[in-house]
């Protein structure tokens, strides 16, 4: 029995089979004999479910609890081994209150119908679930002993309610029980790992007819809890939480216009993500809900309104097409939308490129360990670029892999396409690091200045730039990648490059290994530049490079 200890495996079995099949007096002495050392969550579910309220006291006064404890997941694994199996075991306290409730079937029925139908073949006489009356009783009386039976009245209240169990959520209110904290905060704030993914299936399980009406029980019982000040999470009035998991196990309830208002009004909209909603409403042609969505306030900006305009169109969704363009010409205030349109154009045609407003609207940053920004992209529209060198107080250090290059990944079409046309690029001396393949694949870019303080260029980080004619990398830089000029689809344009008396390849201190790196490949038209140095010699000569030599000190000046 997994890793149970035979002799605890054996006093489970035996207190179980006394509580299904034997008297309340064999049961007490069994469990008086174990006292807590044992696992009896499950026992005192089954006790409640076919035995009723007095197996239940005998239990509880003899130490019986749903207390977990240290041996309990093991005993569950030995029970019921596909609970373990999957996140269901961050819920194990409240799968044996399931045993409570008057339909069991309705919450976790592919688990429970597998356990029970287990533990009755091992039946000699078929047991039957008591009346739910019986229930009922069971039920309060844990509740006025709940300490002594580590047992959570706000719990099964919370399954009566999604399971439908009216007499027992009446029974359980009037001992002036409201909902647990933890189960409130999982509601309106989310977390709980298993525990959200059962409240989403069991919410799924509720019939469509009884939806409302459930969920506005369980609304009401949740500011019943802020009130009192028993869950100090959910205040009044605050609105269910939302996930796109929800959405999905949902989805024929919320994209339809008789529900979709209930959603709207108890949801928490703040973690919907509404494009995505309103373009799944726009797929179904599901014109309907698209109002309702607008009536919330969901096509309150022009440019959204567009967007899904334009969205319903490429989509050739005739019914979503016609109401949205029926809601353009009803709702927008066309006059003004035009003057907004002009004053922004006229603001960003006068606003200074450099402003750094202007920056952090037209590069994409992450701030380092150091306090120093780095660039991980361009969203602009200028060809001829200019990185940086401080974005507000922040000052530039780096230049992040692959963050201009046309084949970084994950990054959207007009994107790719748009770094293709770059023809300029100037890197300020306050960048220290060009990473690996950062300008990589820019096809039509042309020139290239980079002002002395880099240090160092990662590999492949002009790879296929072909129309580059001639470079200067400057002194200061010590590291220069493999590939960094190379090209691969085409044969380079670079006619010069000039290469610093810094890098590492040339200092005399430098071993051969590792290897110099290959950092011209398909430059058939290329002159080297480099210092009368040895190793800058020997270099060109080892990669059959056609090179001059320079003065160092006239480089310096």
């Amino acid at each position: 029995m997994g890793r149970l200890r035979k002799a605890e495996a054996e006093a489970i079995a035996a207190l179980e089979q006394a509580v299904l099949s034997g008297t309340p007096g064999e049961a007490a002495r069994l469990c008086g004999n174990f006292g807590t050392s044992i696992f009896t969550a499950h026992i005192l579910g089954l006790a409640g479910h076919f035995r009723g309220l007095d197996m239940v006291k005998v239990l509880v006064e003899n130490g019986a609890s749903f207390r977990l404890g240290a041996t309990g997941k093991d005993a569950v694994r030995a029970l019921i081994p596909r609970v373990l199996d999957n996140e269901l075991a961050t819920y194990l306290p409240d799968f044996f209150i399931l045993f409570l409730l008057k339909y069991p079937e309705r919450t976790l029925q592919y688990i429970l119908t597998e356990y029970l139908d287990e533990l009755m073949e091992r039946q000699e006489n078929p047991l039957q679930p008591v009346s739910g009356e019986e229930l009922t009783a069971v039920a309060e009386y844990l509740c006025d002993n709940a300490q002594k039976a580590c047992f959570c009245p706000g719990d099964l209240l919370y399954y009566a309610i999604l399971t439908d169990d009216t007499d027992m959520t009446a029974a359980i209110k009037r001992k002036g029980v409201t909902l647990s904290d933890e189960k409130c905060k999982m509601l309106t704030e989310g977390g709980g790992g298993g525990q959200w993914f059962m409240y989403c299936d069991l919410i799924s399980m509720v019939k469509d007819g009884d939806f409302v009406r459930i969920m506005t029980t369980l609304i009401d019982e949740i500011n019943a809890a802020g009130q009192t000040g028993d869950a100090l999470s959910a205040p009044p009035d605050k609105k269910l939480h939302f996930t796109e998991w929800f959405c999905d196990i949902n989805r024929k309830r919320f994209f339809s216009p008789e529900l979709l208002p209930f959603f709207l009004e108890h949801f928490n909209q703040s973690k919907m993500n509404k494009t995505k909603l309103m373009k799944r409403m726009i797929q179904d042609d599901n014109a309907a809900c698209l109002a309702v969505a607008a009536s919330a306030g969901w096509l309150r900006t022009p440019r959204k309104r567009d967007e899904m305009i334009q969205y319903a169109m490429d989509s050739q969704k005739q019914e979503c097409t016609a109401y949205l363009l029926e809601y353009k010409n009803r709702t927008a205030d066309f006059a003004a939308e035009a003057d907004k349109a002009e004053k922004k154009l006229m603001r960003e045609l006068n606003a200074d490129p450099n402003s750094p407003s202007q920056l952090k609207k037209n590069w994409s940053f992450q701030k380092k360990r150091d306090g120093t920004l780095m660039i991980t992209g361009y969203k602009g529209r200028s060809t001829v670029l200019s990185i940086p060198e401080q974005i507000g107080e922040d000052k530039v250090t780096e230049i992040d892999d692959w963050a201009l290059s046309h084949a970084a990944p994950r990054i959207k079409e007009p994107t790719r396409e748009f770094r293709k046309t770059i023809t300029k690029i100037t890197v300020p001396g306050s960048v220290e690091v060009i990473g690996r393949s950062a300008f990589r694949g820019l096809i039509s870019l042309q020139e290239l200045v980079i002002q002395p303080g880099v240090k160092k260029m990662g590999e492949n980080a002009f790879t296929d730039c072909w129309q580059l004619k001639s470079v200067v990398v400057p002194e200061g830089v010590t590291d220069l990648g493999a590939n960094a000029f190379s090209c691969r689809q085409y044969l380079s344009e670079l006619e010069s490059v000039v290469l610093p008396s810094t890098l590492d390849i040339f200092s005399v201190q430098r071993k051969r290994f590792p290897p110099a790196p290959h950092l011209f490949c398909n430059c058939p038209k290329l002159t080297v530049r480099i210092p009368p140095m040895p190793k800058a010699i020997a270099y060109c000569k080892e990669e059959q490079l056609k090179y001059e030599c320079y003065d160092i000190g006239e480089v310096r000046k």
